[in-house]
């Protein structure tokens, strides 16, 4: 009779508008039938368990990163050897010394975004991000807002490689060695990693913020919980749920063989919520102590290399608006905070708070 059950029963399509919006129930039915499956209806693997997905980020020679050459072929979609090479070189760039002044910019930023109410996306934490990010790569404002007037994603590519070589980046990472093509690759996808992760987890942090109130008074208390606090959102809510690979080679992973030139999921955001790995994985714990790192930038070498300044800038916003407006409150219901949710991608797209009356 079970195997009749699992026989007749619908497939799960992760890319539905219902299931993208809350997928987490989802994944735990997935995560029954094992921590690797292949998905006939996406004609793909999905990882779910937080071992396999470490597993398979240890083994870029197995789990490519090419799906994302249309993002930047030159780091993020690379594999060893010429990835290495490459990052050895860009992370002169991610030095202390550059996080440190680009946290205390971020928080002059921060300040002067803040107004009596404000849409904590369009208002505080784009701008907020965008600023960092022109910084670190040199843009001026007129460059900032022809990639702003972007309609989508192939437009965004092409207007930030249009104005590539107006980048101090640019010019620092030819002087590096790299060829033209090269170093405008990499500067497109320092702007759209930057941008993009930071603007939703700031977003996020601010939505749990409201959700719970014994967490957020805890970090008035104490604002060193901040770190942890924004560590915990992002194992709960990564900007990119899935990250995609596909196989050089027929690869065993967990009790799964998944053949050669497959396309796989690692689902990240299954993962991060592990009942192996995690106690009450879906509750935020400031306390939690944590058998294992989440894996929301990755993990190996393709862990994500302006991690530090993403969490620097979070940080930075985060405490700027505690300072300032110790008292800010939800202006709509939590409940018609819209989203943009799809199998790959779920992020808050408007968020209203503000001041609370003295």
């Amino acid at each position: 009779m079970k195997s009749l059950q699992r026989f007749f029963r619908k497939p799960i399509d992760l890319d539905a508008p219902a299931v993208a919006l809350d997928p987490f129930p989802h994944y735990e039915t997935l995560r029954r039938s094992g921590s690797v499956q292949f998905l006939e209806n996406h004609d793909a693997w999905i990882v779910l368990g937080h071992d396999e997905v470490q597993t398979a980020f240890s083994l870029p020679e197995v789990f490519s990163n090419r799906p994302y050459a249309d993002v930047d072929a030159v780091l993020l979609a690379a594999d060893p050897p010429e990835h290495t090479a490459i990052r050895r070189i860009v992370s002169r760039h991610f030095a202390r010394d550059v996080i440190e002044e680009l946290e205390a910019f971020a928080a002059r930023e921060a300040a002067s975004l803040l107004k009596p109410r404000l849409d904590i996306v369009d208002d505080y934490a784009r701008p907020l991000s965008e600023a960092v990010a022109a910084r670190l790569l040199g843009f001026d404002l007129d460059a900032v807002e022809k990639i702003r007037a972007a309609h989508d994603f192939e437009q965004s590519v092409r207007t930030l490689d249009e104005l590539a070589e107006r980048t101090e980046m640019y010019r620092r990472l030819r002087d590096d060695g790299l060829a033209d093509s090269q170093a405008r690759s990499l500067v497109r996808l320092f702007w759209l990693a930057s941008t993009k992760t930071t603007e939703r987890v700031i977003a996020e942090c601010i939505l749990a913020l409201l959700q719970h109130d014994g967490v957020r008074r805890a970090i008035e208390r104490d604002p060193a919980l901040v770190g942890p606090f924004i560590e915990e959102v992002m194992r709960l809510h990564q900007p990119e749920p899935m990250l995609r690979r596909v196989t050089t080679r027929a690869a065993q992973l967990g009790t799964a063989t998944i053949p050669a030139g497959a396309m796989v999921y690692l689902c990240l955001a299954a993962a991060n919520r592990d009942p192996a790995k995690y106690e009450a994985p879906a509750e935020l714990r400031l306390g939690r102590t944590l058998p294992a790192r989440h894996l929301t930038f990755g993990y190996g070498i393709h862990h994500c290399i302006g991690a530090t300044l993403g969490r620097a800038v979070v940080t930075a916003a985060l405490r700027t608006l505690l300072a300032a407006v110790p008292r800010f409150r939800a202006a709509q219901p939590l409940e018609q905070v819209t989203y943009c949710a799809t199998m790959t991608a779920h992020f808050i797209e408007r968020l209203l708070v503000e001041a609370a009356p003295a």
